[in-house]
């Protein structure tokens, strides 16, 4: 083993060992292996274990089980978090004042407001019934903040604010498949969020110095100027990346869909230009040392300016490392070269190795360094262009889906051709926008006329995306693959790579690698009866799925379709439903449908109020009151509309899924006989008369809320009915199997 494939051996295991932390059992295992390998060594006296590979193993123990734990953010003595708990125990006080640093340039959020980080020094308790604040302490932590979008305009890092809201614990995913907040944060070294309703800058001054952002203002500016919205942006952003330019995000979620979300991100492609481009062009004039010395300045510069996130770095680490091989003649191993890149990363910031960003920027560069020659080899029936058009993308997407398949759980059907089609576009409109970068900066016309060139490139682009974004299954949901099959199919494509005799028979690689997810999930459909009680807030949104068939009842607003609906179908694999049923016809209402409708196929959306002929893209039918609908295993009946009631059997047992009932209301329903004793009650958690109660006699009570009536769950209580919070139980879930089981008590 030569000294190259010993570091690349060391850095390959502290990467394993960063990616093992979360499985003590794996590590406890590896642990065990280890040390009974070796003492079996010592007594035979015969083999020596080499000594790069005993490295490789305690460096893979230290970083699992001592490193990365040493270096997981922790909050302080005196974190603006532990305080939360005492603002919002005071009754109605819950608006709190934060004085602190800025610390990111503001992002627009999906609801139309400024998203930053804050640096707390001083936390201000204000009382409800007070005229100021009552308490101040000095705080420190770092505070997720989001803020009207006017108030944050102009703010930079190192600006002094004050912002007063509501301060508030990022709440855990309450749904499966939701994205945890909380975690999130974690990972960000925060564990508080506040919703700014104010922001003041005690010194206006601050915002109006030059800085960074202000020439990226210049650069975009002169890029939009003579394209306009989206043209403009996303020129900007493929030069710069989609980090530092707010793109519209329909267009953002239309490149997601097709494959192509690495073309709004700034990484390896636009390092790589700046350096061949430096290169080529001072190599006849300039010496090796000059060279050298430019390209680590636009190396520099485009790091300053596209700001340093993981994928950025990992790109100016391989860029340096090839520019210290052209500096000294000396050939670069590019998979050692990305090892030592990742390692360096992630000894600085460990908690990089769960950023999805890093993994898949660090993945598709790997596969193009492994994968893509000999993919072209095989394509030599083609012309040599077309061959590396095709083996590019194609190296790429093969290590990097099993990664996407295991965080998205969606599958990108036309991210092949898309990549191959998009290519040249991506190419040109990247080295045209960073070309009307450089000069915008200095010249803004002159960047303006460059940009200007890039129209009918970045036009065909989009429209590119956008009809791959449209056809028939763009996004095929495939849901939660195991581990062992995320690993498995990482071990194939490895097996390939190494074995280049298992190369000629690829094509049985990859029919046993698609059966390996296909198989499973097609058999726990095969066996799939469950109801699942999502945690929405006062929504009432249940699933109901049989086998293939999925029945959807409600889908709140348009937030809770985008972030707790769809992510829960979506882990669940699927890809239509075949039944809608809409109990609220309101304008919330309508935009989650629509919202819904734009990502899944719905076959058929019944409203029992409301005459909408269509929402978006799905049409609308009348729910006539007394007729039963049948949706595979499950059988609907709606029994009252101006109070929407629902009656749901499953199986032989029966749900009562409602609105809050006036009580008036719930008088005159108790005294007809359209209400039977039920199993389940599914409510948004208003007041219930012990009339109602003792006629549907539920088994079991679902709240959708965090604060039912009290008075009612006594009621319950005391009728022998186990009562379920949404908002303290998460979602809830009933199988055959298992019966009811709370999100949250799973984990």
């Amino acid at each position: 083993m030569n000294n190259e494939a010993r570091i690349g051996l060391l850095c390959l295991a502290y990467i394993v060992g960063l990616l093992a932390s979360p499985y003590p059992i794996l590590v406890g295992l590896l642990a065990v292996g280890i040390v009974g390998i070796m003492f079996l060594l010592n007594r035979q006296r015969k083999i020596r274990l080499p000594i790069a590979w005993s490295v490789a193993a305690a460096i893979i123990l230290v970083a699992s089980s001592s490193y990365l734990q040493w270096r997981i953010p922790q909050p302080t003595a005196n974190d603006i978090s532990l305080f939360v708990n005492t603002v919002e125990g005071k009754g109605t006080a819950q608006f709190a004042s934060v004085r602190g640093s800025v610390d990111s340039y503001p992002k627009i959020t999906r609801n139309d407001r400024a998203q930053f980080w804050l640096q707390a020094t001083q936390l201000s308790q204000i009382q409800g019934d007070s005229p100021g604040p009552s308490t101040i302490r000095q705080v420190s932590g770092r505070l997720y903040v989001t803020a009207p979008l006017l108030s944050a305009t102009g703010l930079k890092p190192g600006v002094e604010a004050i912002v007063t809201g509501n301060l508030y614990k990022p709440p855990k995913s309450l749904n499966p498949g939701g994205m945890d907040f909380a975690d999130y944060l974690a990972r960000s070294g925060s564990f508080t969020g506040l919703r700014a309703a104010q922001l003041m800058l005690p010194d206006e001054e601050q915002i109006r110095t030059w800085d960074l952002d202000k020439i990226r203002q210049r650069i975009v500016t002169a890029q939009v100027r003579w394209l306009d919205v989206p043209v403009g942006p996303l020129v900007a952003a493929m030069a710069l990346g989609g980090d530092v330019v707010d793109l519209p995000f329909d267009l953002k979620d239309a490149f997601v869909r097709v494959g192509l979300a690495h073309a709004l991100a700034a990484s390896g492609f636009q390092v790589s230009l700046i350096v061949s481009g430096i290169i080529a062009i001072s190599r006849r004039w300039l010496s090796r040392a000059w060279q050298f010395g430019l390209a680590m300045a636009g190396i520099g510069i485009f790091v300053l300016m596209a700001g340093p996130q993981p994928s950025v770095l990992r790109a100016a680490v391989m860029g340096t490392a090839v520019a210290i091989g052209l500096l000294t003649s000396r050939q670069i191993r590019p998979l050692e070269s990305i090892l030592l890149a990742a390692v360096l990363l992630l000894l600085v910031d460990p908690l990089w190795v769960w950023d999805v960003g890093f993994q898949l920027s660090f993945l598709a560069t790997l596969g193009l360094v492994v994968s893509a020659t000999p993919i072209q080899k095989r394509l030599d029936w083609l012309p040599p262009t077309i061959a590396e058009l095709v083996a590019v993308p194609l190296a790429a997407t093969i290590w990097t889906l099993p990664m996407q398949l295991w965080t998205f759980k969606v599958l990108p059907i036309y991210a092949l051709p898309a990549n191959v089609l998009a290519s040249p576009l991506v190419t040109i409109i990247s080295i045209g926008g960073m070309v009307s970068a450089a000069l915008g900066a200095v010249i803004p016309q002159v960047g303006s006329a460059i940009a200007w060139l890039l129209f009918y490139p970045t036009q065909l682009l989009i429209g590119l995306v956008q009809w791959f974004s449209q056809l028939p299954g763009s996004n095929m949901a495939v849901g939660r693959i195991a581990l062992w099959q995320l690993l498995g199919l990482y071990g194939a494509i490895i097996l390939v790579w190494l074995r280049p005799k298992l190369q000629k028979r690829w094509i049985l690689v990859v029919l046993v690698a698609i059966l390996s997810i296909v198989v499973p999930l097609w058999v726990g459909k095969l066996q799939e009866l469950k109801i699942t009680a999502l945690a929405t807030g006062a929504d009432r949104v249940l699933v109901v799925q049989h086998r293939y068939r999925t029945t959807l009842i409600d889908t709140g607003d348009s937030d809770t379709a985008r972030f707790a609906v769809l992510p829960y179908l979506t882990s669940e694999g699927v890809n239509n439903i075949e039944r809608a049923f809409a109990l609220d016809g309101g304008y919330p209402s309508r935009k989650g449908w629509q919202t819904l409708g734009e990502s899944i196929a719905i076959d058929k959306l019944l409203m029992a109020i409301g005459a909408d002929k269509s929402i978006g893209q799905v049409s609308v039918e009348p729910l006539p009151i007394g007729q039963q609908q049948t949706v595979g295993a499950s059988k609907l009946k709606l029994l009252s509309t101006d109070a929407a009631v629902l009656e749901l059997e499953v199986e032989n047992q029966r749900w009562l899924v409602s609105d809050n009932i006036p009580l008036d209301r719930q008088r005159e329903l108790s005294t007809t006989q359209q209400l039977q004793p039920i199993m389940v009650l599914y409510w948004p958690g208003g007041m219930l008369t012990e009339q109602f109660i003792k006629v549907i006699q539920p088994q079991i009570a679902i709240a959708s809320t965090s604060n039912p009536d009290p008075e009612t769950i006594q009621k319950l209580e005391k009728l022998g009915t186990k009562v379920f919070i949404t908002g303290r139980d998460g979602a809830i879930q009933w199988t055959a199997s298992k019966g009811f089981t709370p999100l949250l008590e799973e984990r």
